[in-house]
């Protein structure tokens, strides 16, 4: 009897847990510096150097008659474009709302800009010599650049090389507004023999101006993302709290 009761007074056997217990999640790694950087920099100034060297060779040769804006179109929807949205895609994965809508903006703008070059040169919209067709590519120049002129003044604390870069891409806007407005006079006032307005001389300056600074952008993230020194990105103009 007493061999009994001790054996009931013992306690039961531990039953072993057959569920799953929960594993943490295992931690993200931070590649945003070093080999391989998580940095949509890398695709999104790639697509936007493409685009911009093809339209600066195009205004280079513009006064030659078989120079055609049209065999730039697959470069600046399929290349500049695509990996420029991919970019905002990717800067948008990793919360990053600044960059997304900077690549965001420059993407649409290629293509907005190759469906109205593409339009104007099949006269789709009516005959390209027109004035009134040359003062709706004015119109579209402008807005582009009010756009951009407000996106420099809101983003005055990213680095400096950034803000340098938007100051270039919006002067260089509305100079070619400008060679635009100066090409209508010429024409209006002078039909049998227009000249190339100067003011597309100075817009072609700026352009590669800014295609250098943005090679040198791209340079400093592609360096960093392979582990080598970062090329200094300078300091914000105005400093965040």
């Amino acid at each position: 009897m007493k061999q009994e009761e001790k054996t009931l007074d013992m306690p039961p056997a531990p039953v072993a847990d057959t569920a799953h217990t929960a594993k943490p999640p295992a931690p993200v790694p931070d590649l945003s510096d070093g080999p391989r950087a998580n940095e949509p920099a890398m695709l999104g100034f790639g697509g936007f150097l493409l685009g911009s060297i093809s339209l600066a060779f195009y205004l280079k040769d513009v006064s030659v008659p078989a120079n055609s804006l049209v065999a730039s179109l697959p470069i600046m929807v399929f290349a500049s474009t695509i990996m420029l949205l991919m970019a905002s895609v990717w800067a948008m994965r990793l919360g990053d709302g600044v960059f997304a809508a900077v690549y965001g903006l420059f993407g649409t703008f290629w293509l907005s800009f190759s469906i109205l070059s593409l339009a104007l040169n099949n006269n789709w919209m009516g005959q390209f010599e027109n004035i009134e067709q040359r003062q709706a590519t004015a119109n579209f120049v402008l807005v582009w650049a009010i756009v951009i002129i407000l996106l420099t003044l809101t983003t005055l604390r990213l680095p400096s090389v950034f803000t340098l870069l938007f100051v270039v891409v919006s002067a260089t806007l509305l100079v070619l507004f400008g060679s635009i407005e100066q090409a209508i006079d010429q024409t209006v006032n002078n039909p049998l023999k227009p000249s190339d307005p100067w003011l597309i001389y100075v817009g072609i300056t700026t352009m590669f101006l800014f295609i250098a600074v943005g090679m040198y952008i791209f340079a400093s993230f592609m360096h960093r993302a392979t582990g080598a020194k970062n090329l200094p990105l300078g300091k914000p103009l105005i400093k965040s709290r």
